[in-house]
């Protein structure tokens, strides 16, 4: 996987974005659209990321809606999360939702594959996504 770095909108700094191959671009819809059949029912209705026919802007129609009903809001940013999530809790989840071991497969190669940088430097990774399965 690709590495490249994109700079961050506040200027503090650059996120690492890893581009996926060919193969993992035409394999990662397939493992999606398994996927959602099943977790897509459990999912909170409020939940507008990375799912079909919900967009960003729906959520934002929601939250203006709600800012004239509601006179408290919840902020939350979890810093860092897609960087740092544990392999072991990503298969985890996936496996309680799949019993195809073609999708652990993929999810899991996925997971460790390092990152080449544009030197052809390869680096080894211990944890995040690194733009797997759509996260960033």
């Amino acid at each position: 996987m690709l590495a490249v770095d994109i700079p961050k909108p506040d200027g503090g700094g650059v996120r690492t974005l890893g581009i996926p191959t060919v193969a993992d671009r035409i394999a990662q819809p397939v493992v999606a659209r398994h996927l959602e059949a099943k977790v897509e029912p459990i999912f909170h209705p409020d939940s507008y990321g990375y799912r079909p026919a919900r967009s960003a802007l729906d959520a934002v129609d929601v939250c203006r809606k709600r800012s004239w009903k509601y006179d408290w809001v919840i902020d939350l940013d979890i810093r860092a999360f897609f960087d740092t999530v544990p392999w072991d809790l990503v298969t985890q989840e996936v496996s309680a939702h799949t019993e195809a071991p073609w999708v652990l497969l993929y999810v899991r190669r996925w997971l460790v594959a390092p990152l080449q940088q544009l030197n052809s430097v390869l680096v080894e990774r211990e944890c995040g996504t690194a733009g797997v399965l759509g996260a960033g």
